[in-house]
């Protein structure tokens, strides 16, 4: 499973996204593997930091930003474009069109993301849908993430998370966000993966 996160940016010294990643071990539950990576606020690095930690091996991209909410938000779509106006870490602004040229004009989340809202809930932690992750570099790896996703394999699961601050959450409920969050997707992939194998018997 792959685990990503923002980096700090413009005045937050730290990032909510980031930070809750530190606490994670390499090995997960049930000896799941779990690589974290720390994703640059930057149009032009943003996505290949992330491309390059996906290899053939990941079952699972989990992409997290921060955002100013008081409760985590799933976000259910990401939308091929992004603001020209938003300045990033490089003090770069995003020059294209479309994140992908003719590629769809939106992209479903592929987690399970209604389980995700359950699991979170029960846990005690606010959280909703969301139906869209904004027009800055949330939105621009998300569309990038799940285009991946969708062109690697069927099975593959893929979405992008936002969390509040660290002035809204501390980083006690942030770090069991992570982990509700990486225990549900693994206990959907391995029922999925126990229906395919049943079927093939």
């Amino acid at each position: 499973m792959l685990l990503t996160g923002f980096a700090p940016w413009d005045h937050y010294e730290r990032n909510a996204a980031c930070e809750l990643l530190r606490a994670q071990a390499p090995s997960g539950p049930r000896g799941w593997c779990i690589r974290r990576v720390e994703v640059p606020v930057s149009w032009q690095r943003a996505w290949p930091t992330v491309a390059a930690a996906w290899d053939d091996g990941v079952q699972a991209v989990v992409a997290f930003g921060q955002a100013e909410d008081d409760a985590v938000r799933i976000e259910r779509f990401a939308v091929n474009a992004s603001s020209r106006s938003a300045v990033d870490v490089d003090g770069a602004r995003f020059e294209g069109d479309w994140n992908i040229p003719q590629g769809a004009a939106a992209l479903h989340t592929s987690l399970p993301w209604r389980r995700l809202e359950q699991a979170l809930d029960a846990a005690g932690l606010p959280v909703r849908t969301s139906l869209s992750a904004g027009d800055y570099l949330c939105n621009h790896l998300a569309y990038r993430v799940l285009d991946r996703a969708a062109n690697e394999r069927a099975t593959m699961m893929a979405g992008f998370v936002h969390v509040p601050t660290l002035a809204r959450m501390g980083l006690a409920d942030l770090n069991r966000v992570r982990e509700v969050v990486v225990e549900a997707l693994i206990d959907h992939l391995e029922v999925a993966a126990e229906a395919v194998a049943q079927a093939r018997a």
